[in-house]
């Protein structure tokens, strides 16, 4: 019992009270306080033990919470990260919004007139050479016809089971041919131009257009 209670209180000087020993010497009344105290856990080991575990109980939980703080501090660098990452997108979205917004502005501004005649005169007059551009042709997809209304410089045409969208007039192949790159430009990429020859459809070989001039 007596050697137990040796080991006893060395194990609970040297995990309690050894940080405070070497951090400075106990005065003669402290010493005598202790020596008293020693005699008292002597006589009651277990209170001692009972010491001894709550101390140890304290520095498991201790180590318990600094490993949650840890926990929480990489959580918070986790989160931190995500926050910049989606920071960073949005950053990257809104400098995309802004050149889409400026590419509109420009094509905006690059888009031709193609609400009259360029030769002037009546915009439904299809009376000899006149250039159209077509910007689609649906089998599936019926347009209604009171979309097609008299003026508008849209029409429809119903040719070999297909409804086509025309629009535009034009006196002279390359104002036709600017249109036509607008529509491209804007996501029509199969619009084409269209020649008529006193309001019906022709070539373009027969319109007198080149390859070179297309």
């Amino acid at each position: 019992m007596r050697i137990l209670f040796y080991f006893a209180l060395v194990v609970f000087a040297i995990g309690t009270f050894q940080p405070a020993v070497q951090a400075q010497n106990l005065s003669k009344e402290e010493l005598k306080e202790w020596k008293q105290k020693a005699k008292e856990y002597k006589k009651n080991p277990a209170a001692l033990k009972a010491i001894v575990d709550e101390s140890e109980r304290y520095r498991k939980e201790s180590q318990e919470l600094l490993s949650q703080v840890n926990q929480l501090e990489a959580s918070r660098a986790n989160q931190q990260a995500r926050v910049n990452q989606l920071e960073a997108e949005v950053n990257r979205l809104q400098n995309d919004l802004a050149v889409t917004e400026e590419s509109l502005r420009t094509l905006a501004n690059e888009q031709p007139d193609y609400t009259g005649n360029s030769g002037g005169g009546d915009t439904d007059n299809m009376t000899g050479l006149v250039f159209r551009v077509q910007i689609g042709a649906y089998s599936q997809t019926n347009i209604p016809g009171s979309l097609d209304n008299q003026g508008d410089n849209m029409d429809l045409e119903e040719e070999d089971g297909l409804q086509k969208v025309i629009i535009g007039k034009f006196q002279d192949y390359e104002s036709a041919k600017q249109l036509r790159d607008y529509m491209r430009k804007v996501g029509i990429p199969d619009a084409w131009v269209v020649p008529y020859m006193d309001g019906a459809r022709i070539t373009l070989e027969e319109a007198g257009i080149t390859p070179d001039m297309r």
